[in-house]
Formats: structure tokens, C-alpha cells, sequence
């Protein structure tokens, strides 16, 4: 058998390798990383030549160890942006789920102060909240919103009402930069782009594999930097789905956990969204506010 030279090699083990993988995908930005790697590694060992051999031998055993549509096994192969867009691309196919949030909030003190249950089907646009309130006046009471209308019910006065939900307008682009990401795709963009979310590694949440995504800093106004100095969240997410499963949001005012479920949108998750007033409740002419009662306290 004649002798190959490096090209020769390179050529062959690349045809060879096309073969075998034919329709097979890399993860994300997989190439770019092996590439900055054997840039790195050409310069010390000094075998620029090697590069096709070396490159073409990395790319077939990654996508042989990772299948497409899951992360790469290697964990420094794992990267925020990797991450953060497959969640993005998770979180855009939520309206396929009902969406289960249970949240807790403990104030500076560590005291329990609040517990909040909310469900909501983002196809219809439908959402339910049942609110615990426990500093202060303890309260207790639910909230139904249907598009911009909405139901509440106090189960403390045993009374209810409707009233119309008016939208907020956006924030300013630049306002944006400095508060933490919510849970959907642009907000996850951002705070990638931002250089304030990075990823901390795999975890395991209730006895299930997660990665681990934090955010540090907040408003970076003078006045605010003393409150910012507390403020991170802290994001774990499945790791084969991608969804969020877990929360933690700590603020100069306390801290709030979120735990995540996602649903499928049967007759009975569907069904957690309705709140009708139970017998005996007393519906108001109004919504009650601090300059008009409606009735609520008699």
C-alpha cells in the first residue's frame, strides 16, 4: 500500500468520516469551539499541518457522543450561550404545555411572607394565580385572567369581582440591560449578550440531571448599587428538555423560589385554570381600591 501524505490522509479520513455520518448535526456552536482548541494546541505542539487529521478525528467522536437535539456530554464543551439558546428554543414552544409555577417568598429575616400558585395555558392566554399573603394582614385570595379580563375572588371577606387588566407599556431598551432575565427567549438573549449570565455547571434538582445558569448584578445607578451588591438569580433548567424547572431570585427585599412544572394541555391541567366562585361568596358591584370600597368590608 502506497504511503499517504497529512493532505492525503486528511482527505481520505474526511471522506470516510462524511460517509458515516451523512445527516448527522453538531451541536451549536460545536465547529468554532474545536477550532479555537486546535488553534491553541497547533501553536504548542507546533503541527499546524495536523489540523484536517486532528479536526476531522474530534467531529465524528463528538457527534458519535452526542446525538442530535441533546447537549454535549463533555462539560467543558457546555457553553452559556449553548445553553441559554437551547432554553430560548424551549421556552418558544411553551404554548404546548400548561405551565405550573409554585413560588415562595421569605423576606430579609428569612420569615416566610408570601406563597403564590399560579397555572397558565399561554395558547389561550388564560392564567390563575391563588395568593398567600402572610406579613401584615394575612391574606388570602385568587386571581383569574382571561385576555384582559379578570376575576377575583378574596376568600378572607368571601367576595368577589370582575375588572379589566390594562397592559404595561415596554420598558426602555437601555432601563432592560440592567434587570435580571425573565424566562423567555429575548430576556435570556440579552443577558447573554450582556456578559451577566454564566453558567455554573450540572446539578442535579429533585434527584434529576439540571444545568445550572446564574445572573449577577442589577441596576447600575449609584443610588441602587448598594441594593444591587445583593441582588443574583440563580436558573436551573432540565437537562434534556431545556425548560426551567427551578428559580431563586434574591433582592435587597428578600428572596422568592420558583419551582416549574410543564404539563401537557389536557381536560384536567386545562381545568386548574378555572376559578368560579364558591357558594356563598358575594359578588361586588366594583373593584374595590384604597378610594372606593365596593362593599368589600361590609
Amino acid at each position: 500500500m502506497t504511503a499517504l501524505d497529512d493532505d492525503q490522509l486528511g482527505r481520505l479520513l474526511g471522506d470516510r468520516l462524511h460517509e458515516e455520518m451523512h445527516q448527522m448535526t453538531a451541536p451549536s456552536g460545536l465547529i468554532e469551539t474545536l477550532h479555537r482548541r486546535n488553534k491553541r494546541r497547533n501553536r504548542a505542539l507546533g503541527i499546524a499541518g495536523a489540523v484536517p487529521v486532528i479536526a476531522a478525528i474530534a467531529l465524528g467522536a463528538s457527534l458519535a457522543f452526542a446525538p442530535q437535539g441533546t447537549a454535549p456530554e463533555t462539560p467543558d464543551m457546555l457553553t452559556v450561550g449553548f445553553v441559554a439558546e437551547r432554553t430560548g428554543a424551549a421556552l418558544a414552544d411553551a404554548p404546548g404545555y400548561v405551565q405550573h409555577e409554585s413560588s415562595s417568598h421569605e423576606g430579609r429575616d428569612g420569615k416566610a411572607a408570601s406563597m403564590t400558585e399560579l397555572w397558565s395555558d399561554p395558547t389561550t392566554k388564560r392564567e390563575r394565580q391563588d395568593n398567600r399573603i402572610f406579613f401584615g394582614d394575612t391574606r388570602s385570595y385568587t386571581v383569574v385572567l382571561d385576555g384582559s379580563n379578570a376575576v377575583e375572588l378574596n376568600h378572607d371577606k368571601k367576595k368577589w369581582w370582575t375588572y379589566e387588566v390594562t397592559r404595561l407599556e415596554a420598558l426602555d431598551s437601555n432601563t432592560v440591560q440592567s434587570l435580571p432575565p425573565a424566562l423567555n427567549p429575548a430576556d435570556l438573549r440579552r443577558a447573554v449578550e450582556s456578559g451577566k449570565l454564566t453558567l455554573v455547571g450540572k446539578e442535579s434538582i429533585d434527584g434529576k440531571p439540571a444545568v445550572h445558569l446564574q445572573w449577577l448584578g442589577g441596576p447600575d445607578s449609584a443610588m441602587d448599587k448598594a441594593k444591587a451588591a445583593e441582588e443574583s438569580m440563580q436558573i436551573w433548567v432540565d437537562a434534556e428538555s431545556y425548560l426551567p424547572v427551578r428559580l431563586i431570585h434574591k433582592t435587597f427585599n428578600g428572596t422568592t423560589t420558583s419551582n416549574y412544572e410543564w404539563l401537557p394541555r389536557t381536560a384536567g391541567n386545562l381545568g386548574k385554570l378555572e376559578a368560579s366562585p364558591p357558594a356563598g361568596y358575594t359578588k361586588l358591584s366594583c373593584a374595590p381600591n384604597p378610594a372606593k370600597d365596593c362593599g368589600l368590608n361590609d
